[in-house]
């Protein structure tokens, strides 16, 4: 059975799930080099099609799971009831919550268009399948985890007329609890705060977090609770002049507010609210339900502090998090809820490089046609790289098949080392960044326990580094440059099978350095996405932005002059 799954809005993607598994997965930004492009992932999906070695006629299915509409058997109930109580409580948000409505209503009829316009030209009505946002987020995350049964749970800015859910699924049935309106958005009022300070909502919203540690929470947590609140289990945003349910419009109270406290307290503030907010809501259906395994998945769980609260909750023994955790991987969730439909509870995830691979003949073609560079084979680079860590180079690591997903997994990162806490500022000058989180270390499985309290060789949310753990003091001494300064990092643990050449890399850094980890962050310049082409990283190696490029099996650095 091959199902080809599709989502075509922020970060606009396709994926392919062959005979279960997921064999290969891509968003358009990657082919066009607009940052979460959001156009119809034409080239995604050719290239899905392409490794399935699959033609469009001879799918079995095709899902899409961006919007299917206003579900009333869903939604309606829900939606009557958070109505009323608007009108019993805030009735002047009332005019607030039509408009959110509205707003819907209008944005997305064209993207379903879009779809079925698609579905029409290619004749596949009957194997045409959409499905609820919320729902293909839960299913993406469920299906993809090793857990068989779990609390699921799902937060962003909204997606057909919800924002936030929460169920219980097991390998035969789902049930959801509680489905929060996208009036009452944990995403949307994160987002606020991060157009407020400045930068851009729905795509800076790592800037607050790493600013959050900086400042002092408790100068503003009272207006941020008056925001939006959690009461029973269920969210709700206290439409007016301090919140409103889009990224735009801030009354003049609310800027004068702001403007009136440093950033760092008002991230901080924001931070701490949305932390305490869902670690309340899923505390609650923990214990409502006993579950001990909890899966996510929507832009708000791109939070990595967020997720650490949700794994220290008393009573949960591991989390998974979806890897494409925003809309991208709606694709995903689309294939896996028509899955579970069809009998198949699970995904086969075993990692996400499931974007585009090249040659080396590709890569030596474009090395060969480059002016100003020159390069040699390689066939293990790993002395190259260490050379050149030691010799404080940034290095651009290019290797097999890119990685799906915000997180570069070291298949297309930049690694550096960890001894230089500067390296924040220059590394970030460089790639033209303003970040306030230090970057990730990537680290060997065989030494996580000496750097990350209470984490687990079953945790696989370390993997893809969606999640923060407390450093031991040792890992604050050897690798300060990846420490925050609340003592937490988000690490990449690896081994030897989920990626080779950068466990071989780590072995013997380890061995001569002692260097228990090393940087690693995404190849790419501030506002572009990640590299996908060999040329891209060709062109990092040529601008300046790296000083060694190490891609398949060669190595490349600028020509001496």
């Amino acid at each position: 059975m091959t199902i080809l799954g599709i989502a075509n809005d922020e970060t606009a993607s396709a994926c392919i799930i062959k005979n279960g598994k997921l064999i290969a997965a891509a968003s358009e930004e990657r082919f066009t080099r607009v940052k979460m492009d959001n156009s119809w992932p034409k080239q995604s999906i050719d290239y899905c099609l392409q490794v399935a070695d699959c033609a469009l006629h001879e799918l079995d299915a095709i899902t899409y799971g961006w919007s299917a509409g206003f579900d009333a058997e869903k939604h309606l109930l829900e939606y009557f009831d958070r109505i009323v109580y608007e009108a019993q409580t805030n009735p002047g948000g009332l005019p607030i919550f039509r408009e959110r409505i509205e707003t819907e209503m209008k944005q997305d009829r064209k993207k379903r268009d879009e779809f079925w316009a698609f579905v029409d030209e290619h004749n596949l009505r009957d194997k045409a399948f959409s499905y609820d946002h919320h729902d293909a987020h839960a299913f993406s995350a469920y299906a993809c985890s090793p857990f068989e049964n779990a609390l699921v749970v799902t937060c962003d800015g909204r997606g057909d007329f919800m924002s936030f859910s929460v169920a219980s699924f097991s390998p035969t049935e789902n049930e959801f609890h509680y489905r929060g309106s996208s009036s009452d958005s944990l995403g949307f009022f994160y987002g606020r705060i991060t157009g407020l300070l400045g930068y851009r909502p729905h795509r800076h919203e790592g800037k607050v977090t790493g600013l959050a540690a900086h400042g002092d929470p408790q100068k503003l947590l009272p207006q941020m609770r008056e925001m939006i609140y959690v009461k029973e289990g269920k969210v709700y945003g206290k439409s007016g002049d301090l919140f409103r349910p889009f990224y735009t419009n801030y009354s003049e109270p609310l800027k004068k507010l702001i403007a009136e406290n440093s950033r760092e307290d008002v991230a901080a503030a924001a931070q701490v609210h949305l932390e305490e907010s869902i670690t309340e809501l899923v505390q609650y259906y923990v214990n409502q339900t006993g579950a001990e395994y909890v899966c996510m998945a929507g832009g708000v769980f791109a939070n990595v502090r967020v997720n650490q609260c949700i794994l220290e909750i008393p009573g949960v023994k591991n989390v998974f998090i979806q890897p494409q955790m925003g809309d991208g991987g709606l694709s995903i969730g689309a294939a896996a809820n028509y899955l579970f439909d069809n009998g198949l509870h699970k995904v086969e995830l075993t990692d996400v490089y499931l974007g585009p691979d090249y040659s080396d003949e590709e890569i030596e073609a474009e090395l060969g046609k480059t002016s100003g560079i020159s390069y040699q084979c390689a066939e293990d680079a790993t002395q190259h790289a260490i050379d050149a860590i030691n010799n404080n180079e940034v290095i651009g690591w290019y290797n097999g098949r890119m990685e799906f997903g915000p997180r570069a997994l070291c298949n297309r990162s930049i690694i550096y080392h960890c001894k230089d806490t500067s390296v924040n500022d220059w590394l970030n000058e460089r790639m033209d960044r303003t970040e306030f989180m230090p970057f990730a270390p990537v680290t060997l499985e065989e030494l996580a326990p000496q750097c990350y309290l209470g984490w687990e060789k079953d945790h696989i949310a370390s993997r893809y580094m969606t999640i923060t753990y407390n450093c031991t003091k040792l890992m604050a001494e050897n690798c300060p440059a990846t420490v925050h300064i609340d003592n937490t990092a988000r690490p990449q643990i690896v081994n030897e099978e989920s990626n080779p050449k950068m466990y071989r890399l780590l072995k013997e850094y380890y061995r001569q350095t002692e260097g228990l980890s090393l940087i690693n962050t995404s190849f790419n310049r501030h506002e572009e996405p990640i590299v996908n082409r060999p040329q891209e990283a060709i062109d990092a190696l040529k601008t300046g932005m790296i000083d060694l490029l190490v891609i398949g099996n060669y190595v490349a650095k600028k020509a001496e002059a």
